[in-house]
């Protein structure tokens, strides 16, 4: 299974977005926190963006949640950034169809695979971004230094 990591940058993301609500969470200081470069930030934002997961852009003092953090799951977050087709996490070779291991494995292997995709996806429904953020020590919530602008 293939999973870049835009898809953990992007539940980063969100989280200090909910988390420094009143905080302008610029790509550039999710960047510092994440430790990567704020370009790759800016293209997650706009997949989150586009997902309707979060709200960027002109007019907007600071990047906010498109809708609350109690309704973003992890699924939404997975969806968003992933660009391969779910329907593709399990990429198989293309097998010798002389063989009789060949001919079948991948009518034999695409239910196992469907149900671990479909198990996973369906996993990702039960956590929410506000989920992830009630588990943060509560008196952390002010924006640390490096992150100050």
């Amino acid at each position: 299974m293939r999973s870049d990591s835009q898809y953990t940058v992007g539940i980063h993301s969100l989280m200090l977005v909910a988390f420094f609500q009143e905080d302008n969470m610029t790509s550039d200081k999710v960047a510092r926190s994440v430790g990567c470069n704020p370009v790759i930030v800016r293209n997650v934002f706009v997949k989150l963006s586009k997902a309707g997961l979060l709200r960027t852009g002109q007019g907007r003092k600071r990047p906010e949640l498109a809708r609350p953090a109690s309704e973003i799951t992890l699924r939404d977050v997975f969806l968003a950034t992933q660009t391969d087709d779910v329907d593709c996490m399990f990429r198989m070779y293309d097998a010798n169809p002389a063989c009789p291991v060949g001919r079948d494995i991948h009518d034999i292997l695409q239910p196992k695979f469907e149900s671990a995709r479909d198990a996973m996806l369906d996993d990702m429904t039960r956590t929410t971004i506000a989920d992830l953020v009630a588990e943060l020590p509560p008196e952390k919530n002010r924006l640390p230094e490096h992150l100050r602008e």
